[in-house]
């Protein structure tokens, strides 16, 4: 069946409204109110207790911005500010827990006042989030009044044996869950610890959280007096004499009979079911006392990793240059997560900007001969040492001279040009990929000819055309060059 079946469809809205801590508010006042009065709650004692304790609430409640969070399907309340703006609000407040299907009212006729009438499921709900809230809910120990029940009735076999079973069932489901909740707690708890870099934030976590809700409530309760490996072994054993007893089976059964599941069973149809249900439990404790092994290892290495945070964080160097390395790390992890490209400005990172105002940050990288061919592949700047003269040019001038007028001469204005001629050969407009480079050699060339274009001192002119383009096992800008004159 759908939620909303059972549900009004904007059931929920009030918690998802900017004011949800205002409707929050109202919702544990009500269930108070249902508590102290029960059946009997008149809408004006209602309305007494949020204006006799919601004063300071309700001056942060603004009825006209909470109207812009009304979809188009809400009924809309209307609200005329009356003599006490604060009096207007809680009757807005009202009115709007009224159209969501937390309230229904009704007038008793003949003393003319409005009583207030809570569906099952807004108590119910109301339960839970009164629960959620608060901080002094009471572990309820199951493991313990299961066997004292179970052991009671195996000695006594009375009248209230199925009974007793019954409850032994419903408690292993409600200890099933209990035990998943408290696993998954301790995980949670161990994940969030990476999310922590204060020492002292991980020691609250640890000992005003994580101790009160779950070590004190549940862990340490489930590991004494109310241990499953004390007593789940005694239950099975109690469940299975049961089982295999068909003088204790019969019992069940003739039992059972007058319970309202199973007035239209036969006998047979209940001792199956009966069978079935006491497998089940002892299924359950038998699988939960070997699950709470697994906790027993999640808590200590939630406990031990507690231990390893506060030392790493109580021993980290809080020098000059320790608060240095912090800074400088945070600044890595913030350039690390800003995509690259030529829409990104690592300038307005706001640690970017921060670290600025005390020091000067500069832009850093190198060039070598592979930034220019494919694939582009980025790699971390290696220290090496400077590469060494070979003895045959120490010492000898003349061969060192023409080392280097070799060098200059490959390069010079006239091999440019010789280059760029025999690259047009008789043609009058060519375009880069029309060049033939095969070395890094002709690639220089290929630059310092488009170069001197630029300043007019070439025999031909040049034109950008496209952004880029291949040439052999290079990436370049893509040029269109024209003859000057006739060919």
């Amino acid at each position: 069946m759908n939620l909303f079946d059972k549900l009004p469809e904007n059931f929920f809205s009030v918690l998802s409204r900017k004011y949800k801590a205002v409707y929050s508010f109202a919702l544990l006042t009500l269930f108070e109110t249902l508590k102290v009065y029960k059946s009997k709650i008149k809408k004006a004692d209602y309305l007494s207790a949020l204006r006799a304790h919601g004063e300071d609430i309700m001056g942060l409640f603004d009825v006209n911005l909470d109207k812009l969070d009304d979809k188009p399907d809400e009924e809309d309340i209307p609200f005329v500010i009356d003599d006490s703006a604060l009096s207007g609000k809680i009757n807005y407040i009202f009115r709007k827990l009224c159209s969501t299907g937390w309230i229904d009212v009704e007038r008793e006729t003949q003393s003319n006042i409005d009583y207030i009438y809570l569906p099952s499921y807004a108590i119910r709900m109301l339960q839970l989030i009164s629960e959620l809230s608060s901080d002094t809910a009471l572990y309820v120990p199951l493991v313990h009044q299961t066997f004292s029940e179970l052991s009671l009735e195996n000695e006594k076999e009375d009248d209230y044996m199925f009974r007793s079973l019954v409850s032994a069932r419903k408690n292993a489901d409600d200890l099933e869950l209990n035990v998943t909740l408290l696993h998954h707690s301790i995980c949670v708890f161990g994940h969030n610890l990476s999310n922590v870099f204060d020492p002292n934030e991980v020691l609250r976590q640890h000992f005003d959280i994580f101790k009160n809700q779950v070590g004190d409530k549940v862990y340490h309760p489930m590991k004494t007096y109310d241990s499953l490996g004390l007593y789940s072994l005694p239950v099975m054993a109690i469940l299975k004499r049961w089982q295999h007893d068909t003088r204790i089976m019969a019992k069940l059964v003739s039992q059972a009979k007058y319970d309202p599941s199973y007035t239209k069973m036969k006998a047979s149809e209940i001792n199956i079911e009966i069978n079935r249900m006491l497998q089940e439990t002892i299924d359950i404790f038998s699988r939960l006392s070997s699950s709470f092994e697994e906790i027993d290892q999640a808590n200590a290495k939630y406990t031990k990793a507690v231990q390893k945070k506060v030392n790493f964080l109580s021993s980290s160097d809080k020098t000059i240059k320790g608060k240095l390395d912090a800074v400088i790390l945070q600044m890595a992890k913030a350039l690390d997560k800003t995509p690259a490209g030529p829409g990104s400005n690592i300038d307005d990172i706001p640690i970017v900007l921060e670290a600025s105002k005390t020091i000067s940050i500069y832009h850093q990288g190198f060039v070598d001969s592979d930034c220019l061919t494919m694939p582009f592949k980025r790699t971390i700047k290696e220290e090496m040492d400077p590469m060494p003269l070979e003895d045959q040019f120490a010492g000898d001038d003349d061969l060192m001279n023409a080392f280097l007028e070799n060098e200059v001469n490959m390069f010079s204005f006239e091999a440019i040009e010789a280059f760029m001629l025999k690259a047009f050969g008789n043609r009058k407009v060519i375009e880069t990929k029309d060049i033939p480079i095969e070395d890094m050699n002709q690639m220089i060339l290929l630059i310092l000819g488009t170069v001197r274009a630029e300043f007019g001192d070439m025999f031909y002119t040049i034109e950008k055309i496209g952004d880029q383009t291949r040439n052999g096992r290079f990436l370049m800008p893509d040029y269109r060059f024209t003859r000057k004159g006739k060919v």
